[in-house]
Parts: structure tokens; C-alpha cells; sequence
């Protein structure tokens, strides 16, 4: 079998891939510290570049395809929503040689026609899925990836069309496909089958969760206002004193000392600070986090990401998942930590992360 390395733009994206191979096959690996020394089939890492210039993300993309070994199969995961550096990403890569960039993710809804992203039967330019970023939403694929005759853009309106892709491909590795999830997954299903193991991990006695939520999605509002039903507290920090260093952790503190607890960010905030306001975020986490024996559901990539650096984490075990996207990850401190892109999941996601890491039925309330 050809080895793969999946390179990511953001940590729950690399988890995501890490869940979807690990229903098929444990033989992979996760890093957060790059390509070297990788010995699995499949190599998955956090090129940790959303939140970043697309100077620095280019760079760090070319530092990481220099370091594959050569016959290796790249995979290049991107967010299904085309944000992030993807003009970046395919130019760094048309410049080396072939590039097949199948966007979407039908299981989400996401289907590319005639070279137009839809979410849901509509066009992703007429969508308000783009609210949160600082521009404005492609009307076609080709305009974000460019035109170059090195990359195609096939369309994509079902897994069929995403295996033809692999298929396409099977025979030439030097060939590095781009795309979601639904592409890793296309690719893990030419994978040879294997009994996934179970978390052999000795049980945490009654671990409490800490619920992050770093995204600004309506779906996360209503993801969280569900948590509270269970009866999870939720505690909101300001986003400017937050970003100032100035956010009283003791709110969070006391309710996590009587069980679990949801943090979320309120106010106001100028988009171009949000790369800074995810690492004081993942600081403030960390300090409440390091030491306590509470396990972690971090919602969004980047802050996910900022959470495990500052908790000094380097590298993750997938052990398994909670629902698509939702990855349960062991780290080395025995620390179990669940990660899932902003934009997944239906109302009852965060309640059931919730239920699943603190050992409970699906809405019943872990507060003592």
C-alpha cells in the first residue's frame, strides 16, 4: 500500500481525517510537530496554518511537502467552506506538479456543480456560511484555485464522484489531491479493512468537561443553549478583555469546581485580531485546564490548536469518535480531548461530546 501523509490547516481538520482512517485502520499517527519520522500508513498532520499570514502558511506548507519522502501519497485537507488559505495552498503545490482540488463534502450538504460550491441547493457566494470571515465567499471554485492547467476541479455531488477521483489517481502518487474530509474518506475506503482497537486507556474517575466553543456559528449558539438544558453552565468571557489578558478566570473556576462547564466568547472584536484573541484564549483555557482533572471539548480548529500548545501538548492518539467530526483524542497526560470543526454537528453535538467524555446518558447533568 502507498503511504499517505494528510497535511491539515487546522487541528480539527486533522482530527477529523484521524477519525475517519481510524474506523478503518488504527495504523496511523498524528502530529502537531510535522512530517519526520512518520512510520504509520497514514501520516496526519496540523500544519497549524488558518489563523496565520498566507505568507507563512505557503511557507510552512512547502517546509512540509520538502520533508515527504518521495512515492509518498499527499492529501491536502481543506475546509470544506473553501476558507482558509486555499489560493495559497493550490499555488504552492500546482508550482510542483498536479493538483486535483475536489471541494465539498455531499455528506454535509456541500456539492460542487458546474464548478459552483453549494451549501444545502445554494450557491456558497449567496450563503451566509462566510459571515464570520473577513471577505467575500468565491462564486466558483476556479476563483480561489486559480486557472492554472495543472489543477483540475471536477465536480463533486456524491462520494461516487469523489472515488472516481482516488481512482483516477491510484496509479501516480505524485499526484496531490486537495479536498475535505469526504475526500480523506474517499481514499480510506481503498484502504485494506482492519479491526479498529478500542481505547485500552484505564478509566478517568468522574472527569468533569470543559467545553470551548471558538466559533462564532448560529449552529454553536444553539449547540450550546442545548448543553445548557442539560444543566452545564455557561460562562462567557469578554473577547477584548480576553485579548487584553485582563479575563478574571474565577467564574469558569467555581463552576468547574462543582462539575462541568461550557466557555464561550462574548462582544465585540475586529476580525483582524482573531488569530491573537485564539491564542489568549487558549492561554486562558490552559491556565483554568493545567493541573485539573477535566477533560476537553474544543470546537473549532484554531482554537483547539491554541488549547493544546498552551497546555504544551505535541502530540495526540485518536482513540475514537463521538459523531462525524467529533474525534476523541488521548493525550499523553492521560487527559482525553474531543475536537470538532465549528461548522459540524446538529443542536444535540456539544451535549452529546459532553455526555460521552464525563460517562453519562445523552441530557443528563453532571453537576454534584
Amino acid at each position: 500500500m502507498t503511504r499517505t501523509v494528510v497535511l491539515a490547516d487546522d487541528l480539527s481538520g486533522a482530527a477529523e481525517v484521524a477519525g475517519i482512517v481510524f474506523e478503518r485502520s488504527t495504523d496511523l499517527e498524528l502530529s502537531l510537530s510535522g512530517v519526520d519520522g512518520f512510520t504509520a500508513a497514514v501520516g496526519i498532520v496540523d500544519l497549524d496554518t488558518r489563523s496565520r499570514s498566507a505568507a507563512e502558511a505557503g511557507a510552512r506548507l512547502s517546509d512540509a511537502l520538502d520533508a515527504v519522502p518521495a512515492g509518498t501519497r499527499v492529501v491536502v485537507k481543506i475546509d470544506s467552506l473553501l476558507r482558509g488559505h486555499v489560493a495559497t495552498t493550490v499555488d504552492v503545490l500546482a508550482r510542483r506538479g498536479r493538483v486535483v482540488v475536489a471541494a465539498g463534502h455531499p455528506g454535509l450538504g456541500r456539492i460542487v456543480r458546474n464548478g459552483v460550491l453549494y451549501v444545502n441547493d445554494v450557491p456558497l457566494h449567496r450563503s451566509s456560511v462566510w459571515n464570520a470571515e473577513p471577505g467575500l465567499p468565491p462564486a466558483f471554485v476556479r476563483d480561489v484555485v486559480g486557472t492554472a492547467p495543472s489543477v483540475a476541479v471536477p465536480d463533486v455531488t456524491g462520494n461516487r464522484d469523489l472515488d472516481d477521483v482516488v481512482a483516477s489517481v491510484a496509479d501516480d502518487p505524485d499526484v496531490v489531491l486537495v479536498g475535505s474530509g469526504a475526500l480523506a474518506a474517499a481514499l480510506v475506503r481503498t484502504l485494506p479493512a482492519a479491526t479498529a482497537a478500542r481505547d485500552t486507556h484505564p478509566a478517568n474517575p468522574a472527569r468533569d468537561v470543559l467545553t470551548v466553543v471558538g466559533t462564532a456559528s448560529v449552529g454553536a449558539r444553539d449547540q450550546v443553549a442545548r448543553l445548557a438544558e442539560d444543566g452545564v453552565p455557561v460562562v462567557s468571557v469578554d473577547a477584548a478583555a480576553v485579548l487584553a489578558g485582563r479575563a478574571s478566570t474565577a467564574e469558569l473556576e467555581g463552576a468547574l469546581a462543582r462539575g462541568s462547564a461550557v466557555l464561550t466568547v462574548s462582544g465585540p472584536l475586529d476580525p483582524s485580531a482573531s488569530g491573537r484573541l485564539v491564542v489568549a484564549l487558549g492561554h486562558l483555557v490552559a491556565r483554568v485546564a493545567a493541573g485539573r482533572a477535566v477533560d476537553l471539548a474544543l470546537t473549532g480548529g484554531e482554537t483547539a490548536r491554541a488549547v493544546v500548545d498552551a497546555l504544551g501538548i505535541t502530540t495526540l492518539r485518536p482513540v475514537g469518535q463521538v459523531h462525524y467530526g467529533a474525534v476523541v483524542l488521548r493525550a499523553p497526560d492521560g487527559r482525553r480531548i474531543v475536537t470538532r470543526p465549528g461548522s459540524f454537528g446538529d443542536r444535540h453535538s456539544l451535549s452529546a461530546i459532553h455526555a460521552h467524555l464525563a460517562g453519562l446518558p445523552v441530557g443528563t447533568v453532571s453537576q454534584s
